[in-house]
């Protein structure tokens, strides 16, 4: 059918919950918070602390766990977002197997999406989930008003976290990435992870970052995106024990796996979502023809090819937004010849 249309990590909620209005933090005041500050002046608001602080607390780590989706952006024939697509992808994503989804990132699209378009997209998401796996909205933009806007929205909206790459392009210190996260952090009371992917962005969210970051309950995990093997065995190693750690790139899923991470954030799930939730459940022998077929994909460009492959699976998502990313005719013939695996 074709659809066109540094103990326990908790939370600690002073009289909010994230699917009620919030009070809207001053917009002009980002400065990082103090230690022990909340981050609403009415104590309305959440932050992320150790037990040893105290307050009431609410166990988090345990619903952030397993395979997601970072789920591609359906474009209809205008170029404009199909919500219709958008919602019967969420839909069948979760039917077979995924365990959250992450809308508005870096398979996303995300620098190619209006402010508007991301709102809706993630609105479309969360709608089609129905509360059945968790929905983190990525809300990068270039702006910090606007980033902060977008995670005022994800939480309107009813997503269950946000997630945020570092700025990107120019170099940004230890204290500049700090005081973004913390900017953001102000802002909403969802959890937000920090995303790190420095072969994209320039810029790496260091561990004596990350140490800040946790210790000031800005942060509630990291996603890695490096595929490093030894950083995130370090980052396992240092948070994993109480904080959520999200490891990605497809042919690091089974090695992220094994190293403790609590989840992974996965690309070609979007065309073989119940073969990465085998795989993440322990099946191993998925992992060699994943690789191949990350390998296959990134000749064409990953992006373009996984939506040009999900159109197989009856889903037409339209071509990227990626600027010359249009496929010639002898390459929609070796898409053409790709097998997926069968889980």
């Amino acid at each position: 059918m074709i659809h066109t249309s540094p103990s326990d990590l908790s939370l600690v909620v002073r009289g909010h919950s994230p699917k009620e209005k919030r009070p809207q933090a001053p917009a002009e005041d980002f400065s990082p918070l103090k230690r022990g500050q909340s981050s609403c002046k009415t104590l309305v608001c959440v932050r992320w602390v150790n037990n040893s602080n105290g307050g009431e607390i609410v166990e988090i780590k345990s619903k952030f766990q397993g395979c997601y989706v970072a789920t591609l952006t359906p474009f209809d024939s205008k170029d404009a977002l199909d919500e219709g697509v958008v919602s019967a992808h969420a839909d069948w994503l979760v039917e077979n197997g995924a365990q959250g989804l992450c809308p508005a990132g870096t398979t996303g699209e995300f620098l190619y999406l209006t402010q508007e378009e991301k709102r809706r997209l993630v609105a479309a998401t969360v709608k089609a989930v129905r509360g059945r796996v968790p929905v983190i909205a990525g809300v990068w933009a270039l702006r910090m008003e606007e980033i902060t806007a977008l995670a005022r929205a994800a939480e309107d909206a009813g997503a269950d976290g946000i997630f945020l790459p570092t700025p990107i392009y120019y170099p940004a210190g230890d204290d500049a990435v700090f005081a973004f996260y913390s900017a953001v952090a102000r802002a909403t009371a969802l959890p937000l992870f920090a995303y790190n992917i420095p072969q994209y962005t320039t810029n790496e969210i260091s561990f004596a970052c990350l140490d800040r970051l946790f210790e000031e309950g800005l942060i509630a995990g990291v996603k890695d995106s490096t595929g490093k093997a030894d950083r995130v065995r370090e980052l396992v190693a240092r948070f994993g024990g109480n904080r959520v750690v999200f490891a990605a790139s497809d042919g690091f899923a089974t090695k992220g796996r094994r190293l403790g991470a609590d989840g992974f954030i996965s690309a070609i799930a979007n065309v073989t979502p119940r073969l990465f939730s085998r795989l993440w459940a322990g099946n191993e022998s998925f992992q060699a023809a994943v690789t191949e077929l990350r390998g296959a994909l990134k000749q064409f460009g990953s992006i373009p090819a996984l939506k040009y492959l999900a159109g197989r699976e009856g889903f037409v998502l339209g071509a990227s937004r990626i600027p010359c990313s249009d496929f010639s005719s002898r390459q929609r013939e070796q898409l053409d010849a790709i097998v997926l695996p069968n889980a």
